[in-house]
């Protein structure tokens, strides 16, 4: 099926970044623009389990009856827990304690990332979720992009439907990093080469256009987001944009919604969750 995309939105329940009125916000958003999402939820913050969090319990079982879908994001989000992300990750101004961390312990970390370890603690925060939304948990995103070849062993092991830990667009990162940089293309090719398993699909977000957007980048995040959603449909792929439950409210003057807006007004694809995709695509 062509002409595909999934709205996603990452770090549900992670405190700092989420609250449950922002999290409203963004449902009443997507119904509002008849938007089908995918949301993917922290499993445990601040030693807070989700499933004992009854606000998001109730938010999270209304969200699927509005024909949304709940996923999971890592386990504690801790930088590390089951792999290391990107370099234009770890370059964000906000990231300084984990580059030392992480230039300080890489091998040990390596070590801890064994299919073994990973598969526990996929197993951990999939059941946290479950327990809080009385459903089956498909898919996947690890927090900051981090990864490692054996956390795509294990979420094959774990009878993941699908995973969304890579990315497309790194330009989106050079905005924020300040970096003047060229889109990237976005071809069926770099999708392909994107996908680890023959069992479970891989489905690559673009970028995240709406990080505590300021009014400055706000054109030049735009016209990416418009470049990568032609890109997706020239190459016949599942368009994927990410943004984050906090950041897309704590921008100026509400751009962040206001980018999609303008963004939907361009869109001639079928909005599903990423489940959905999963099973057409």
């Amino acid at each position: 099926m062509k002409n595909l995309w999934s709205f996603t939105v990452d770090d549900i329940g992670l405190d700092g970044y989420s609250t449950e009125k922002q999290l409203n916000n963004i449902l009443d958003f997507c119904d509002e623009h008849k938007m089908k999402i995918t949301l993917f939820v922290v499993p445990e913050s601040d030693d807070k389990r989700m499933d004992k969090r009854l606000g998001y319990v109730s938010i999270l079982r209304d969200a699927i009856k509005r024909g949304h879908e709940v996923a999971q994001h890592g386990v504690k989000h801790e930088r590390f827990e089951i792999g290391i992300p990107p370099e234009m990750i770890m370059m964000l101004p906000h990231e300084g304690p984990a580059r030392k961390f992480l230039a300080e312990n890489r091998d040990q970390l390596t070590d801890e990332h064994t299919i073994e370890k990973i598969c526990k603690k996929l197993r951990l925060g999939r059941t946290i979720i479950e327990d809080t939304i009385g459903e089956p948990v498909q898919g996947f995103r690890s927090p900051a992009l981090q990864a490692c070849e054996n956390m795509f062993i294990a979420l094959v092991e774990e009878n993941y439907k699908y995973d969304s830990s890579t990315y497309l667009q790194k330009a989106g990162w050079d905005l924020l990093n300040g970096i003047k940089s060229k889109p990237q293309k976005i071809t069926r090719e770099s999708f392909n080469s994107l996908q680890k398993s023959k069992i479970m699909r891989e489905f690559p977000l673009t970028t995240d256009y709406t990080w505590y957007l300021k009014k400055e980048n706000f054109d030049e995040a735009l016209k990416l987001a418009m470049h990568d959603y032609e890109a997706c449909i020239m190459a016949q792929i599942p368009f994927v944009p990410l943004c984050h439950v906090g950041p897309i409210h704590e921008g100026d003057d509400g751009l962040g919604f206001e980018l999609y807006r303008r963004l939907l007004s361009n869109i001639n694809a079928k909005s599903l969750t990423l489940l959905e995709i999963s099973e057409v695509f």
